[in-house]
């Protein structure tokens, strides 16, 4: 009964979302006002603790005297971060307005810069690779609102940008319940939907999960060596509580390109 006085809502708010991704994308970001565990944007929790987690396999695992490449860095909050162990940290979007809030507020941060671009075009990875050579990548929270399609084209992009010296990691949402048990999970129900959430909902892609299944196809082992993967967290900002951050459960791996 709880999910049946859901579902309206979802509906509703999912109707409003653009069916263009990229359009979503540009049109969310460009409504933000706030960031941060107290702000808008689902995934932009600013305590450390996760990347502190990846730390350990970045520097364990990745050449640290290359560049990183952020695919998908919205504003910018882990490409700042990946800034403190890279000599060169580049966020990089599809939505000229997360670039311009990444560039807003990472002012005054050195190691970093940030680009408009899709890498999943060739075009746009082969001027990646001209101005920054092999670099290590970096994916978090991406591939699991992609398409099939879309994610093969990353697949492809990141292939090329981290060459034979680089090292690709990814860390994705994996929840494998219903779309609505997964909402829940997150502090919908019949009361009402919070506020990040139903951002998300309303402007953005429907997520799904992206674990060790849909890495093997989308990073076939043919094309790509598994250097590590296992099962992790990822955060979200508060929801159920005024401090504590969500936690929702995800994959992280790291992979080199073969060939």
């Amino acid at each position: 009964m709880r999910r049946g006085l859901l579902v309206p809502r979802v509906a509703v708010l999912g109707a409003r979302a653009p069916r263009d991704p990229a359009q979503a994308w540009e049109r969310y970001w460009a409504g933000v006002r706030t960031t941060g565990s107290a702000g808008e944007v689902l995934w932009d929790v600013d305590a450390d603790d996760e990347f502190l987690h990846y730390r350990g396999f970045l520097v364990a695992y990745m050449d640290l005297s290359l560049p990183i490449v952020d695919l998908g860095c919205g504003n910018g909050r882990f490409t700042r971060w990946l800034a403190t162990v890279f000599p060169l940290a580049v966020g990089v979007d599809v939505a000229a307005a997360a670039v311009n809030r990444a560039r807003q507020e990472s002012a005054g941060q050195t190691g970093v810069e940030f680009r408009t671009v899709d890498v999943t075009g060739a075009d746009a990875v082969a001027a990646l690779v001209a101005d920054y050579g092999p670099v290590n990548v970096f994916v978090r929270g991406v591939l699991h609102v992609l398409g099939r399609q879309e994610q093969h084209g990353l697949a492809a992009g990141a292939h090329t940008l981290v060459g034979r010296k680089g090292r690709l990691m990814m860390a994705e949402t994996a929840f494998r319940g219903s779309g609505l048990a997964y909402l829940e999970s997150l502090g919908a129900g019949p009361r009402g939907i919070p506020m990040p959430l139903a951002r998300a909902i309303g402007g953005l892609p429907r997520p799904g999960a992206f674990g060790r299944p849909e890495r093997a196809v989308a990073f076939p082992e043919s094309k790509w060596t598994v250097v590590i993967e296992q099962d992790t967290q990822i955060r979200a900002v508060p929801m159920r509580s005024g401090t504590v951050p969500e936690r929702i459960p995800g994959y992280l791996a790291v992979l080199a390109a073969r060939g």
